[in-house]
């Protein structure tokens, strides 16, 4: 658009309103009806919101209550693991050969000179250097 196109477009005025003349007619209106239940609505809304506060709080506290019985839980079978694994570790140590060596010589045992055998089916016992059949 040019500039001169501009300057030949009339210019609009706006139509004149007309007077008022004397009062405007006021009429009255009647009051809206007492909204029923509003009380009562707002009462519930309340209550519900409340209440739904504290089910969330009563469950944050259940789950935390529970996550620390899990750690202490945690805890105690770490706790066994470790004493069990300690156990297991004696246990190697007294079944080496040398170990039970060493307790046996401290009782007073002696190494056997001959070793014999108990055959259970015929009842017999064979091995060493002379064979018994008892």
């Amino acid at each position: 658009m040019s500039a001169t196109a501009s300057a030949t477009a009339p210019v609009a005025h706006p139509a004149r309103r007309p007077v008022v003349t004397g009062l405007p007619a006021i009429q009255v209106v009647p009051t809206p009806a007492p909204m029923k239940g509003f009380v009562l609505a707002t009462i519930a809304c309340i209550v519900l919101f409340c209440g739904a506060l504290a089910t969330v709080f009563m469950l944050n506290t259940a789950m935390v209550e529970g996550a620390y019985k899990i750690q202490e839980q945690q805890v105690l079978l770490n706790d066994l693991a470790d004493t069990r694994n300690t156990l297991v570790d004696e246990i190697s140590e007294a079944s080496t050969a040398g170990a039970l060596r060493e307790r046996a010589e401290s009782m007073g045992l002696v190494p056997a000179t001959e070793i014999r055998h108990v055959d259970l089916g015929p009842g017999v016992v064979t091995g060493g250097s002379v064979d018994s059949g008892q």
